[in-house]
C-alpha cells in the first residue's frame, strides 16, 4: 500500500510565495518532524553520565528564519 503524505499543495505554496503567513506556517509545519529529526543534538548528564538526544531549539528556529527567506523569493512560473 502507498502511504499517503498530504503534501502541501501548490495553492499553499503560491499563496507562501506570495507572502500569506499561514500559507507559510502550513508549509513549515509539514516539515516539522523533518526538521527537528535534523536538529537532535546529544546531551550530556554530568551526574548519571548518560546520553540523550534533545531537539537544539535554536539551530531550528535558525533553519525555520532560512526557509521562510527561501519561500518568500521562490517563484512559481506558468509556461
Amino acid at each position: 500500500m502507498k502511504k499517503e503524505y498530504g503534501y502541501p499543495t501548490l495553492e499553499v505554496i503560491y499563496q507562501a510565495s506570495a507572502g500569506s503567513e499561514t500559507a507559510i506556517k502550513e508549509i513549515l509545519k509539514f516539515y516539522d518532524a523533518y526538521i527537528c529529526k535534523l536538529c537532535l543534538r546529544p546531551f550530556y548528564h554530568s551526574e548519571s553520565g548518560k546520553i540523550t538526544m534533545h531537539v537544539d531549539k535554536e539551530l531550528k528556529g535558525e533553519i525555520h528564519t532560512e526557509m521562510m527567506k527561501a519561500i518568500l523569493k521562490f517563484e512559481i512560473r506558468v509556461k
